[in-house]
Formats: C-alpha cells, structure tokens, sequence
C-alpha cells in the first residue's frame, strides 16, 4: 500500500531533476549564443580553427586520463552506507578523486613534455605551442568529470547546473578581459579558460577537502581495482564517440591548414547547437521513460510508445535539416560574419548527418534494454575509422565539402547498425509511407522558401524560417490524415479553452455588475 507514493515521489523527483538539468543546458547554449558571435569575429578564421583543434585533441586526451572513473562513481555511491558509516563515505570520495587525479597530473605533464619535445614532422611548431599551454585543461577536466559526478550522485542539480553556467559565463568574460592586455590570439583564449576552470575546480574541491572526505589516507585499494574494472571498457565507447566526432578535424588541418578548418568548425558549431537542443531533452527524457513502460508495462507497449516516438522525431527531423538548407547562408552571415563565407554550404549535411545520429535515441533501446553496450562500442569504433578513411580518401579530392559528407556517411552508417542491431532485440515500426510524405512536405517547402530575399540577413532568417514552418505544415495536413486529426484535436482543445475562458470572465463581469 505504501509503494505507490513512494514511486511517485521517485518520478516526481526524476521530472524536476531532469527540468533542471534542461534549464542548464538552456543556460549553457545560450551562452554559447552569445561567445560565438564574439569569438568568431575577435579571432582569425584560422586561429578560431586552432582553437576548435586543439580543444578536440585535449578532450581525447581526457577520456583517457579519466580512465571511466566518473562512471563508476556513478555505480559505487552509496547514500545510505555513508550516512551510517563517515569512514565509508571518506574511502569513497577519496579513491575516486585520487584515483583520477594521480594518472591525469601524471598524463598532463607527459603530453606537455611530448608536444613541447615532438619533432615538427609531427606536430608542428604552432600546435604544439598551443597544446604546450593548453595541457593543463587535462588534468583540469578530468578533475571536473569525476567532481561533476560527485555532484550528480548526490542529486544536487541545481548547484551542478548553476557551476556549469557559471563556468561559461567566466570563461567568456575572462577571455574578453584579457583581450585588450594580450591581445586576439589563441594564446589570450587558452590563458582566460585555464584560469577560469583552476579557480572553479578549486572552489567545488575545497569543501571536500576541508570535511575530510579527500586524502591520501583514505583510499582503498580494493575500491581502486573494482573501479578500474568497472570503468576502463566504457572508455572505448567514449574514445569512439569521440574521433567519430571530431576526428575529421586533423584530416582537414593536414589536407587544408587551419582557415579551411575555422570554417568546418564554424558549420559544425552552429550545426551542433541545433542538434543538441533537440537531442539533450530526448537523452534526459526518453530513457527513464521507455525504461519504466518496459518494466511496469511489457515489450509491446515500449515498442509502441518508441515507434510513435521516433515518426515524431522523423517529422520535426526533415523541417529542421529544410530549414538548415533555406536559413545556412543568412545565420553563418549573421552568427559568425561575413568572413565564414562557404561554411553555410556544409551546414546541411552536417545537420542532416547528426540528426540521424540523434535518431539514435530511439534505435538503440533494445541493446540498452538488455545491455548489449558492447556491440554500441563496436559499432561506434567501425564509424570512427570509417569517418578517418573517408575524410583521407576524398578532400585530397572535393576539398571541405568531403568532410561534411563523411561526417553524414559515417553517422548513416552507425545508425543502420544500429538499428539493425537493436531491431532484432526490439522491432520498431514506423506508419507507412510517413517517411515519404515528410520528405514531399520538405522538398515543397524549400522549394517555396528558398527564392526569399530581403536584403537582410536578420529579415531573410525571420522570413524564410517562419515560410518553411508554415509551408511544411500545409502541405503535410493536406498530405497526412493523422496530421488533420491533431490538428482539430487541438483546434477543439483551444475552442474549449477560449470558451471556459470568456465564460469565467463574463461571470465576473456579472457579479461586479
């Protein structure tokens, strides 16, 4: 009798977590909203290149030093043996903090010493200078992944969502700061982010430290191996993850030097922001649901609640990449300057190739369901070597736009694993000829929109996205029966309201009179 309010307060509680870390995220992007207008028009095409470059290969690097850790202490908290027992609480903030921290201020000081050392051949002399100065973000940030973690365990989400804003928001004003003393150069950018996040780790450190709870005292060497255990083979799958990412990066620089590459990553920047405010909402959301429908109401309600689930990921899907096509050349003009000039030409491709990649979310559920995230490691480390090869292969050839279309090829192909993967363990059906009639619908509305111009790159953005919308909708309620159905559903629903609404206000007006 008693478990029912207890599972309500548990989904209560995961709702109002998750819609902080969303209001985060919101916070975080927006930021990035406003850095990105102001770094791509303070640095060079070329430095902003480097910059990109270079924070890609320290986060390699990072996932190295982290060795998985902040995953397992995520799997080895324990609220209420630490409430019981302080000394347990102390082995375990001090063997995950010093187990992290001892091989990444070992693995900061070899890489500095290696960039600084390296032959030329291998990396060249302005890299190596950048990376020199930007190895201690290695340690920095695997001391934040494992200090992140603490946070998250402990369920306090505000103050995990306040430091990351805060965070950003010093990183921007600091790197603003410094630009009049050291002028626009990746040097004054790496200078304001390592100081920044040095003061940040120390702050969300201190109290750790000063309660106890981290000291070399404390580590248990039981703990240390069942942690590496547990953690070390989720490092492949991040590894993947990320060269699939950003491995193209240092086949463009190779290939094309650092301007071409200011221009990749000014398109796979503004690229990513789309991506990521559909796709963070979905990771927060979509998993504790399908997981709980799986467990309190069988397979093929999951499979039900996944399939509806991914044709609406479908629907929004195509108007997003129809209006990445109309709007590219207006928000790159707009965002980063007229200077990115050719970099609107590979924003479709890249929003395409990680909106599929998004897709994702819903494919994948039957190997996450029955813990198959080996096979999703496997298959992430054939895209990633895919996406090398390709990028090898065909700039030599096509020059950038290769890059933007290995990034497309190589995340289809993940996806198709994927699904057919997971299909096996979970079968997903989508509504025939859905597909169809939303690329129809997407290729009438670029076909109305794209003539649009106005002479302004903030009037022809406003235009063309509100034409896409509208002109996608139309000829989708023509096309689509279910789409003529929510929409009266929902003309019905404001009617309703519209008339509670002037009833109460005409009862008032009534009563006073």
């Amino acid at each position: 009798m008693n478990s029912t309010p207890t599972v309500q307060g548990e989904l209560k509680g995961l709702l109002q977590q998750s819609s902080h870390y969303l209001v985060g995220l919101v916070g975080t992007l927006a930021l990035g909203f406003v850095s990105f207008p102001i770094f791509t028009r303070v640095f060079t095409v070329a430095d902003y290149g480097l910059i990109d470059f270079a924070q890609k290969i320290i986060l390699l690097v990072v996932a190295c030093c982290k060795c998985g850790l902040q995953n397992s202490a995520l799997r080895f908290y324990d609220r209420s043996a630490f409430a019981a027992d302080p000394q347990a609480a102390r082995r375990f903030y001090s063997t995950m903090f010093l187990s992290m921290a001892a091989p990444a201020l070992a693995i900061t000081l070899m890489f500095a010493a290696f960039v600084t050392i390296a032959p030329h051949s291998v990396i060249d002399s302005r890299l190596g200078a950048v990376l020199a100065l930007a190895a201690g973000l290695i340690f920095l940030r695997s001391a934040q992944s494992i200090l992140w973690s603490f946070l998250r365990v402990e369920e306090r989400t505000k103050a995990y969502n306040v430091i990351n804003i805060i965070l950003r928001a010093a990183t921007i004003a600091a790197v603003c700061l410094l630009l009049p003393v050291l002028g626009p150069s990746v040097t004054t950018y790496f200078t304001g982010t390592l100081a920044v996040e040095a003061v940040i780790v120390g702050i969300v450190l201190f109290p750790l430290v000063r309660r106890g709870l981290v000291a070399v005292s404390g580590v248990d060497s039981v703990m240390v191996r069942a942690s590496f255990a547990f953690g070390l083979p989720l490092v492949i799958q991040e590894i993947a993850g990320i060269v699939l990412d950003s491995g193209d990066r240092a086949v463009i620089r190779h290939f094309m030097g650092d301007t071409a590459l200011g221009l990749y990553s000014v398109a796979y920047g503004l690229s990513s922001y789309v991506n990521t405010l559909i796709m963070a909402p979905l990771g927060l959301a979509i998993l504790p649901m399908y997981m709980r429908i799986w467990k309190t109401q069988g397979r093929e309600r999951t499979i039900d609640f996944l399939s509806r689930g991914l044709d609406g990921f479908l629907m929004a899907a195509v108007l997003i990449n129809v209006l990445a096509a109309v709007a590219a050349r207006d928000a790159v003009t707009l965002m980063a300057s007229s200077r990115y000039a050719g970099a609107d030409r590979l924003i479709p491709l890249l929003v395409a190739g990680l909106l599929v990649y998004t897709a994702q979310v819903f494919l994948n559920a039957g190997l996450l369901i029955h813990k198959q995230t080996g096979r999703m490691a496997a298959i992430l480390a054939w895209s990633a070597l895919l996406n090398i090869g390709l990028n090898w292969v065909l700039i030599p050839r096509m020059g950038l736009p290769a890059a933007a279309l290995a990034t497309l090829v190589s995340y289809v192909f993940s996806t198709v694993l994927t699904a057919r993967q997971s299909f096996r363990l979970l079968p997903l059906q989508l509504p025939a000829w859905a597909p169809f009639k939303y690329a129809v619908a997407g290729a009438a509305a670029w076909a109305v929109t794209i003539p649009i111009e106005l002479g302004s790159s903030f009037w022809n953005l406003a235009a063309k996205c509100l034409a896409t919308l509208a002109a996608y909708l139309v000829v989708l309620y023509v096309l689509d029966v279910r789409v003529r159905s929510w929409t009266g559903s929902l003309l019905q629903l404001a009617s309703r309201r519209f008339a509670s609404h002037s009833h109460a206000l005409f009862t008032t007006v009534s009563s006073e009179n």
